[in-house]
């Protein structure tokens, strides 16, 4: 049995620290913190659709990739990670089992003291770190090399609380400077990741020693870090081959891995929170050497720190970094400060500016990537340009999900360019767009060095050419003329639509006098655009609103004006946006998840695996609502037969708009101020008699339009054109205004081109294998079916031949 944790009195056996882990077989790197705390015991955090959890079965590529997932995982969670059982072959040693604990599993050991000049002496109550936790997963390694999860149990006994935060971090970033004695921290935590990163490029390795607690509130007062090779290894009776309950067993013997290094750096509290240096030893008793690729967590109650301890990692963000960088540590008064308003603990943040470009070994490794899914799963479709020096410009990929998702949903497409705003973000673009689900979906992705027009036509046409169908009717972009310019070429018949909020945010910017001077302006120049229903609503409200504040010569607002046609809503009514209510607003893949992770010192390899199976999470959250839309039905609130015929339409998200749409209709009264086969009416608020909504009604074919145009918009009708319905005792709606890209069988009827048929078989047929080789029983059955499937379908492929050649 191998456990991770020193048998010494004086280490501390449960540390939120975990070391050694290699970073060259990383197949799952996700971490996900929710701001949200726990309730208190509790035992299982909420699934996040983003961060998949361990489960019966999960394979690995290898040991250390299993164990760098449950790390990830338990960092998200909320606790630490040891290992406390393995397994060796009896052929080669090599390890076939492991088995990683939370750290809190098991009880402390009373051990005897046989020390007489301890006796007598009074010693501090230790704080209980082990609380018999029962969580814990193995995994086994099978005959053919890949790791699975074999036991797994994910309730804990104890209060398990997740950090608000991650950073990713490479030794490399603290540049050169060598700890010293008085050096001061903001944290432990601080101080931890320092003496890591010192410890990664002098070239050794480190453990927490010893610690120490206030007697008042157990909160850490000290902390020591030494070479793993201090001291030396204890020579108890289960080193000498006596097991706990004294019997003889035969152990093998293990190289000694102790050598007494006196090398420590030892950090204590002091007045207003600041941890000093108190005890340093720089030398050690062997020889250095870099080690090999490892990772540190670091985790507190606030956040996690992944230290990558490998030279290659700081190569790839140096590749990545721009010409004129200052990325040297910021030392004041021997202190180095720690800057909350900064996403990094001690140095400058890099800034990606105009002379950002990824490295040769970036591009290599990212190329391989693409290349890899091709081969894997040929609907992978992926374009890619390089430099003079062969390193990487431009790139672009969509998987079969993206591209399914475009046949489904792709009628109003959102182009996702933050990082043109944010200089330390990866230049990362997507294509998304809104599911039955009111989800956000992707509709492929690219990388885009240098952001000029002839680079956005060039992804624009290997988007299209990768969604191999129609074009949008929309598509959505951030306020650009370069990315304007592009769209209409490549997209002539697409309407082109400014994103309408952070227009309003660059207003603040530029109108930022007004916005101080004058606290009701902002809501005012927000109804100047939202609040028209006609062209002639908004002029008219445009100019009071110049007129009353003296904008008629504002460049700004002129400019605003000129472009009034891609932004401002009553333009925009007859356009498919998907924008479905006021209130609702589309999740953002940046906002949920890279902004928190991918600025430009990710590694694009780690960038590339979060993404890829962030990506799966997305597809699997659909997936389950999809399963929850097609076997449940919402509770109606009200006896309605409308309302009961949506709800087995619309998906449940989709159908809660519906019926608020509904319910809000209620609270209007309908004028009829034009009788006929085609009526008119205005449809008024009973609170607000400003405000009148015009419908025309067809009631030969029973069709509508508002002044509102929301069905035009969105696709979901409005409560102007219910109440109407109601009120001329419409008691269903017609087909032809239930869109199927909102209903349950929005993905039903479509037919697959080839690449898309083949990614569905490709998955079921991965499935199959998976529980087909579970045992050699479920083999055998799984090939007599597979083998008589595979005849059918050979068969019906030669019938339809000679069906063929008969004509």
């Amino acid at each position: 049995m191998e456990n991770n944790t020193n048998p010494s009195s004086e280490e501390e056996p449960s540390l939120r620290d975990t070391t050694n882990v290699d970073l060259n077989n990383v197949t799952v790197v996700d971490i996900d913190l929710s701001p949200q705390l726990p309730d208190p015991f509790t035992q299982i955090q909420p699934v996040d659709p983003l961060q998949p959890d361990p489960f019966i079965g999960m394979e690995f590529e290898s040991e250390e990739s299993a164990k760098l997932f449950y790390m990830s995982y338990a960092s998200r969670v909320g606790f630490s990670v040891r290992i406390s059982k393995s397994r060796r072959s009896r052929n080669d040693e090599s390890i076939i089992m492991r088995r990683f604990v939370c750290s809190k599993e098991g009880f402390h050991l009373k051990k005897s003291n046989n020390n007489e000049l301890d006796e007598g002496k009074k010693k501090r109550k230790r704080a209980t770190i082990r609380e018999g936790c029962n969580a814990m997963i193995e995994v086994i390694q099978k005959y053919y090399g890949r790791w699975i999860v074999s036991k797994l149990i994910k309730e804990h006994n104890h209060v398990i609380e997740p950090p608000i935060r991650v950073r990713y971090i490479a030794p490399e970033e603290l540049g050169h400077v060598d700890p010293f004695l008085g050096m001061e921290f903001p944290s432990h935590e601080s101080a931890q990741t320092f003496y890591y990163a010192y410890a990664s490029r002098v070239g050794f390795d480190v453990r927490i020693r010893l610690s120490r607690r206030s007697t008042k509130d157990e909160s850490f007062v000290m902390r020591r870090f030494v070479c793993t090779k201090e001291g030396f290894a204890l020579e108890n009776g289960e080193e000498n081959g006596e097991d706990r309950n004294g019997g003889k067993r035969k152990k093998k013997s293990r190289a000694p891995t102790r050598e007494g290094c006196k090398a420590m750096f030892e950090v204590v509290r002091k007045e207003f929170d600041r941890w000093v240096v108190s005890k340093l030893v720089l030398e050690h008793t062997h020889d250095l050497s870099v080690l090999n690729s490892k990772v540190h967590y670091i985790q507190s109650q606030s956040e996690v720190v992944v230290l990558a301890k490998t030279p290659q990692i700081g190569d790839q963000l140096a590749n990545r970094t721009p010409c004129n960088d200052n990325n040297s540590i910021n030392v004041n008064n021997s202190k180095i400060n720690d800057n909350s308003n900064d996403n990094n603990m001690f140095w400058n943040e890099r800034k990606r500016g105009n002379n950002f470009s990824f490295g040769l070994d970036d591009t290599q490794k990212f190329l391989v990537y693409l290349k890899r899914m091709n081969t894997e799963n040929p609907t992978f479709s992926y374009a890619f340009q390089v430099d003079k020096n062969n390193c990487l410009t431009h790139a672009f990929w969509a998987d079969a999900r993206a591209r399914a998702s475009y046949y489904y949903f792709g009628d109003a497409v959102t182009l996702d360019t933050d990082f043109k705003e944010d200089s330390h973000l990866l230049p990362f673009i997507t294509f998304n767009g809104l599911n039955h689900h009111l989800q956000s979906v992707l509709f492929g992705c690219a990388l885009i060095v240098d952001q000029n027009e002839d680079s956005f036509v060039w992804l624009f046409e290997n988007w299209v050419a990768s969604m191999g169908t129609h074009h949008p009717s929309s598509l959505k972009t951030a306020h650009d003329d370069v990315i304007g310019s592009a769209i209409s070429r490549i997209f002539p018949e697409t309407r082109h639509v400014f994103c309408e909020k952070q227009i309003f945010e660059k207003c603040k910017e530029k109108l930022g006098h007004l916005y101080s001077i004058y606290p009701s302006f902002e809501e005012e120049f927000r109804n100047a655009i939202k609040g028209p229903q006609t062209v002639e609503e908004f002029e008219l409200g445009w100019n009071l609103m110049l007129e009353k504040y003296d904008l008629g010569e504002n460049s700004w607002i002129q400019y605003l004006y000129g472009i009034r046609v891609k932004w401002v809503p009553v333009f925009l009514k007859d356009t498919f946006t998907g924008e479905i209510s006021l209130d609702f607003e589309p999740e953002s893949l940046r906002e949920l998840y890279f902004r928190k992770y991918f600025n430009v010192k990710t590694p694009l390899q780690v960038f590339i695996t979060l993404f890829d199976h962030a990506m799966a999470g997305w597809s699997e959250r659909e997936s389950l609502e999809d399963l929850a839309s097609s076997f449940t039905k919402p509770v109606l609130n009200f006896p309605s037969n409308l309302l009961k015929q949506m709800s087995g339409m619309y998906t449940r998200s989709v159908y809660n708009i519906f019926e608020k749409e509904f319910v809000e209709s209620l609270g209007y009264y309908v004028e009829r101020i034009e009788d006929g086969l085609v009526s008119k009416y205005n449809v008024i608020n009973e609170n607000n008699n400003n405000i009148i909504h015009k419908i025309i009604y067809d009631i030969s074919d029973k069709r509508a339009s508002c002044s509102c145009g929301k069905f035009e918009s969105c696709g979901i009708l409005c409560r102007h054109i219910l109440r109407v319905f109601l009120t001329n005792g419409l008691r269903t709606l017609p087909d032809f205004y239930v869109l199927k890209r909102w209903t349950k069988e929005a993905k039903n009827g479509f037919v697959l081109d080839e690449s898309l048929r083949f990614n569905e078989l490709y998955r079921d047929a991965v499935r199959f294998a998976k529980e087909g080789s579970s045992s050699g029983e479920v083999f055998s059955l799984a090939q007599q079916n597979l083998q008589v499937a595979f005849s059918e379908v050979y068969q019906m492929k030669q019938d339809m031949i000679n069906r063929c050649t008969m004509r």
